[in-house]
Formats: structure tokens, C-alpha cells, sequence
């Protein structure tokens, strides 16, 4: 008795269609020289599975699957799981089927391949291939280079598509290559440092935006600050490379505070009081003045919440009150203008520039039923 060659699984309709099965089963009889009709059927009957086997009983019902030929058993499942689709539907499918991102041109001439098996193209078939390849490649180097080809045919436009494919692949590749390569070569200045006998190398690259040497420059977080220096995005003041501005020039008008942490010191010399306000936009000391200004008291106000007294801070952004020279001498105009001593208060920008103080006096600040003198400064 002959062996068997091969096997015929199961058919399950959401892994292959019905034609596809008949085609297992035609190369299966081939392989074992099957020829008989009534064998065919057999084995078809036998191998399709409990479940299609239940199909065919209903479709054929009050006939029974072994009265009908091998032939009549495929048409009829054949119309059951594939039947026939709108021609008109199909090759709207196959004319709007472009190239998906990402979808290999091999991947895309097969899917128009299949679409194209209900359009009834007949010997217009690799012509229209050819038409839908140009037309829906999606990519402009490509369609170009095939557009400019003279009697260009399907498998001709197949062969440049899959080689520009392969070449654009090549290309980044080798710009990958060269982009590591000029980052390992040219991480930065190697400095040298002699002991003794002993030399050692140390590559540091620095980020161009704030100077860190852990980090290249995507990755710094400085990559959406706003240079104080120049006004530009993209770096900080310390690294800027346009001419810094001149010591005592007007600085830019820092961002209103929206933080505050004070810090007492004592100073080295004698007699000598620092108070260090560290805020986000800037920095003030205060050194043995001439004329005292003491840090005020944070201004609160109570407001009613749900039926309750509750006491808010009022935010007023710094614990030292300074105005231009020019506001000052706008506001007091004439004989009552407060008195402006000297004053040892030093003021810097969150970037570290000096804003040079004119001078501070005392004046009384009045609000609703309250008055309290306090210290203003300007500069």
C-alpha cells in the first residue's frame, strides 16, 4: 500500500479563502494521484472539518454531501463563502488602492494583485498594474523616475521602483553610519593633562545651549529658553556668542516673580547685614546700607470661602519694591518728593547682570483705612 504524501488540514474560513483550500486540494490529489471523482469527494468530505461539513449538510439539506459530485460540492461552497462581488466595486478598490507608509513596493503590487483577481482585467492586466504602480507609489523620487521612462511596462516599472526602494534604504543607512562616525570623532576638544610621566586623554563634548557636558544639546532642557542676553531661543546667556552687553547698560525688564526663598547670612565683615532673596527672575542683596530696608511682611488679606473667614497671602511677586528713575521723578514731581539717600542694595537679573541702584527713600503707603511707611528703591 502507498504512503500518503502531504496533508490536508481543516478548512477555517478567517485564515484562507475557499479558493485557496481547492487549490491545497487539487495539489494534494496531484501528489497522491488521486483522479477519481468519488475519491475527490471523499476526501474533501473527510478533510474540510465538522464545521464547513455542517454548512454543506444545510446548504444541500434534505440532500445528503455524498449524493452530489466533487464538483457540485466546490461550486456550492465556493458561492456560500466567496460569491461573486460587484466588478464596478472592485475596480473602484483597485483604482484608490495607493501605497501605505511604510508598505514595501513588493507588499503593495501584491495587494493590487489581489484586488485585482474580481476586476475581470483580462489581457489589460499588467497595464493597468503598470498605471496603479505609477499612480500609487507615493513617493515623488520614484514617480518621477518612472514617469520619465519611455515605454515603460509593468515589469520594467516593478524592477526601478524595487531598486530606488533598496537605494533610498542604502542612503540612510549610510548616513546613519556617518553621523555616528563624525560624533565619535568629533566629540569635542581632548584635553591632555600631564602627571609626572603619566598622560591621560579626556573627550568632552560641551551642549552649545548652557555649557553641560552630560548631555548633548536635543536633549538639554534649555533647548525652548529664551537667551537673556540676545533676546533669541534656544540657549542660555552663559554660552551666548553675541557680544555681551556692557556693564551698568539697561537690562532686559525680568519675568514678574512668582517665588521667593530668603536666606540670612552673616557677612564677614563686622556690623554687616546680608539678606540673599532668591526668586525666578531676580536676585537682591542687601550689604550694610546707608539707609535700612528691611524686609517686609508678606501682605494678607481674608476673604469669605463657603460661609468662612479664610486668610490669603497676597502675591506680590518680591519682598523689595523698585521702580525706574524715571517713574520716580514722574510721580514725585515738585517740593513733596521723599528724600533719596544712598543705598547699598545690589540688584541682578536672573542671568546675573548688575542693575545699578540711584537710591532709596521712604514713603508712606496708604490702603483703605491702613498707612505704612515702607522703603522704595530706584534705578
Amino acid at each position: 500500500m502507498a504512503s500518503t504524501v502531504g496533508s490536508v488540514a481543516p478548512f477555517d474560513s478567517e485564515l484562507q479563502s475557499w479558493e485557496e483550500y481547492c487549490e491545497i486540494l487539487d495539489y494534494f490529489f496531484v501528489a497522491n494521484d488521486i483522479k477519481e471523482e468519488e475519491k475527490k469527494r471523499a476526501v474533501l468530505l473527510s478533510c474540510v472539518g465538522a464545521q464547513t461539513y455542517a454548512v454543506i449538510r444545510n446548504l444541500l439539506s434534505p440532500v445528503k454531501p455524498g449524493d452530489r459530485s466533487y464538483a457540485e460540492l466546490v461550486g456550492l461552497l465556493n458561492n456560500h463563502f466567496h460569491p461573486k462581488p460587484s466588478e464596478i466595486v472592485q475596480r473602484w478598490k483597485f483604482n484608490t488602492r495607493n501605497r501605505r507608509p511604510e508598505e514595501s513596493v513588493g507588499d503593495y503590487v501584491a495587494e493590487l494583485r489581489k484586488l485585482a483577481q474580481d476586476c475581470n482585467f483580462g489581457d489589460s492586466l499588467t497595464v493597468m498594474l503598470r498605471d496603479r504602480l505609477v499612480c500609487g507609489i507615493s513617493d515623488d523620487r520614484i514617480q518621477r523616475r518612472l514617469l520619465a521612462e519611455d515605454s515603460l511596462t509593468f515589469e520594467k516599472a516593478l524592477k526601478f521602483a524595487q531598486a530606488m526602494e533598496a537605494a533610498n534604504r542604502d542612503i540612510v543607512d549610510l548616513k546613519c553610519m556617518t553621523e555616528q562616525s563624525r560624533f565619535a570623532k568629533g566629540l569635542g576638544a581632548v584635553n591632555k593633562m600631564e602627571d609626572g610621566g603619566s598622560t591621560s586623554q579626556q573627550v568632552i563634548r560641551k551642549c552649545y545651549r548652557c555649557g553641560g557636558l552630560n548631555h548633548v544639546a536635543k536633549d538639554c532642557r534649555f533647548v525652548s529658553e529664551k537667551c537673556h542676553n540676545c533676546g533669541k531661543v534656544g540657549h542660555i546667556k552663559r554660552v551666548c556668542r553675541m557680544k555681551m552687553e556692557q556693564k551698568g547698560g539697561r537690562g532686559r525688564q525680568g519675568k514678574q516673580a512668582h517665588f521667593l526663598e530668603e536666606e540670612n547670612v552673616e557677612s564677614e565683615e563686622e556690623g554687616a547685614e546680608m539678606h540673599h532673596i532668591k526668586a525666578s527672575s531676580v536676585t537682591m542683596y542687601n550689604v550694610h546700607e546707608e539707609i535700612s530696608i528691611p524686609r517686609e511682611e508678606p501682605i494678607r488679606q481674608k476673604l469669605k470661602v463657603n460661609g468662612q473667614n479664610v486668610t490669603f497671602e497676597v502675591d506680590t511677586g518680591c519682598g523689595y519694591t523698585i521702580m525706574s528713575k524715571e517713574s520716580f521723578k514722574k510721580l514725585f514731581e515738585g517740593s513733596n518728593a521723599p528724600k533719596v539717600s544712598k543705598c547699598g542694595i545690589k540688584l541682578r537679573t536672573y542671568g546675573g547682570h548688575k542693575v545699578p541702584v540711584w537710591g532709596a527713600a521712604q514713603v508712606q503707603v496708604e490702603f483703605r483705612d491702613s498707612k505704612k511707611k515702607t522703603g522704595c528703591g530706584g534705578g
